[in-house]
């Protein structure tokens, strides 16, 4: 357990995968409530209930999914609101199940970053049923984290239960309350991605690199602002705060003296940005390179300037860690939105409004037509105020670049 709590105490803090925006609102929500007695046509099964899983792929995209579905009477007794959830664990080893984690946060239990959906079905009256098969919710086995990597065995638990009378669900394992309903179902999936055992020995490394790239982020104006100093330091205060006084002074050693080499190499300029990154790319998970991205963010955003210098900084990082970097624009974005600019080049305006420096003019006025929409419905969305401002300026930047590409 001491393991598990580790484990967890140190994924938690910090950048959920925010692509799991994405997947949440369009395919893998649940879409369980509000469909009971239904008869669509399409199937008139009225027999026990029960589940299956169907491989699918989110559209216009690789990116595979499980659908997770139900049909049949819900077996109650008695009127009753009623709940569902579906749960996750790796049993690879029969011996030895481990919980799994949830990449994508609205996808994770309350409380932790085990994988975890729940919903509601609504009042169920005795003989309810669901004629034809409907999905309860899916998972992607791309935004999930076994314990090692590798080819494994998932099993999933799909509970129906009395919402008045829920049972307790924690890293992945259910107990007591009132459940009218449990199936288990399986699948194999091969991880390539390194699992949370795997990574939990390099990480700490990993944490201290991702310090260094934002002591870099901080020094690319040439000095470290206050404000950004606060940023690096209360990041390690609170990537130390999970843990035991001996593993947290040893974490907070190892940070500490990475923020002084890394401060001290940038003032003689010598702090070297692509080792750093090439040993991210190494030894760091998927998380952890997002981490690094949004420390790096928060010290660009520290001082509520985007400087365009540090922005493109920040994209050449992602791109060398091979980040999606439809998700970096998305962090961009929102930081974009609460911050002034501070126009120093040409070059970082481009890099600010997301333009690659290998587009051609056509490729760079199609997005400048994108992003100027973009921000235009943007700015009729947002009440008066610093939002709307900083909107306004995005667009007066985009309409410079537009007339630079006719």
């Amino acid at each position: 357990m001491d393991f598990i709590f580790s484990v967890l105490g140190i994924i938690f803090i910090g950048f959920a995968i925010q692509i799991g925006w994405l997947i949440v609102t369009s395919v893998l929500t649940s879409v369980g409530r509000g469909l009971k007695k239904v008869v669509t046509g399409k199937e008139t099964y009225f027999g026990p209930a029960e589940v299956k899983l169907i491989d699918d792929y989110l559209e216009d995209s690789d990116i595979a999914f499980k659908r997770i579905m139900f049909r049949g009477k819900i077996p109650v007794s008695q009127s009753m609101p009623v709940a569902f959830s579906i749960s996750a664990y790796d049993v690879t080893d029969d011996d030895n199940p481990k919980f799994i984690i949830s990449l994508i946060e609205q996808q994770q239990e309350p409380g932790t970053i085990c994988f975890g959906i729940s919903n509601e079905l609504g009042d169920i009256d005795v003989g309810d049923l669901y004629s034809d098969w409907v999905q309860l919710g899916a998972i992607s086995p791309g935004f999930i984290q076994t314990p090692k990597s590798g080819n494994r065995k998932i099993k999933l638990q799909v509970q129906l239960f009395n919402k008045a009378n829920p049972p307790s669900i924690e890293y992945g394992y259910s107990d007591g309350g009132e459940v009218i309903f449990r199936k288990l179902l399986e699948f194999d999936h091969v991880f390539n991605d390194k699992g949370y055992e795997e990574a939990a020995k390099d990480r700490d490394e990993a944490q201290a690199l991702s310090l260094k790239i934002g002591v870099a982020v901080a020094m690319a104006d040439g000095d470290l602002d206050d404000s950004e100093g606060e940023i690096l330091r209360n990041w390690i205060l609170k990537e130390v705060s999970a843990f035991s006084d001996e593993k947290s002074d040893e974490l907070k050693k190892l940070f500490n003296d990475a923020l002084k080499e890394g401060f001290a190499q940038a003032q003689t300029g010598n702090l070297a940005l692509s080792p750093l990154v090439e040993r991210l790319s190494e030894i760091g998970e998927k998380k952890t390179k997002y981490d690094a991205i949004e420390l790096a963010f928060d010290v660009m955003a520290a001082d509520g300037v985007a400087d365009p210098e540090e922005m493109a900084l920040i994209r050449n990082v992602a791109k060398a860690l091979d980040l999606d970097m439809e998700e970096i624009e998305r962090m961009r974005e929102s930081v974009t939105l609460d911050l002034s600019t501070n126009l120093t080049s040409e070059d970082g305006l481009e890099s600010l409004v997301g333009i690659e420096a290998n587009w051609s003019d056509d490729q760079k006025k199609k997005h400048l037509r994108s992003e100027f929409q973009k921000w235009s419905n943007r700015l009729n969305s947002l009440p008066e105020g610093e939002e709307r401002e900083s909107a306004q300026s995005m667009l007066d930047n985009i309409a410079s670049l537009r007339k630079k590409y006719g």
